[in-house]
């Protein structure tokens, strides 16, 4: 996933000025027209190799420090997924498939469907039915109850 440098700031925790001051020591970047665009992976990256190369060995207060963060930010995705704001991606795939295939089943039945009701109509007759049965599946995929 990609982020310009307002979202690459916020993600580190680091100022605009400090984003320029890494690109101008090398961190990696894609032009994107006018848009400069970052990716966490390579960005963290370079960070780590930076700090490793400056000193031959890692600052163990800010490595602590990275993992303070990442089990705040754990915790505070663990918490919203108990409050019920987040639902896993395993849910998500497995109730949109249902729709599609939902949908699909209803859009694959109104040539049949239009077919046997059209039968020796006139096209104002034929305008009508086939709106009503699009409507029909449209209000059942919608879980419409059409009286």
């Amino acid at each position: 996933m990609k982020f310009n440098k307002n979202q690459i700031a916020e993600v580190f925790d680091v100022s605009l000025t400090t984003v320029d001051k890494w690109r101008l020591k090398g961190c990696p970047a894609e032009k994107d027209g006018q848009k400069v665009m970052f990716t966490v992976r390579a960005v963290s990256d370079w960070l780590r190799g930076r700090d490793f190369e400056s000193s031959g060995t890692l600052d163990l207060g800010q490595e602590r420090a990275k993992l303070t963060k990442l089990q705040a930010e754990k915790a505070t995705l663990e918490l919203e997924q108990q409050r019920g704001n987040l639902i896993p991606k395993e849910i998500m795939i497995e109730t949109w498939q249902g729709h599609i295939a939902n949908a699909r089943a209803k859009l694959l039945a109104l040539p049949p469907k239009f077919a046997a009701q059209a039968v020796g109509a006139n096209y104002v007759e034929i305008e009508q039915l086939f709106k009503g049965v699009i409507y029909e599946a449209l209000d059942e995929l919608a879980g419409v109850v059409v009286q």
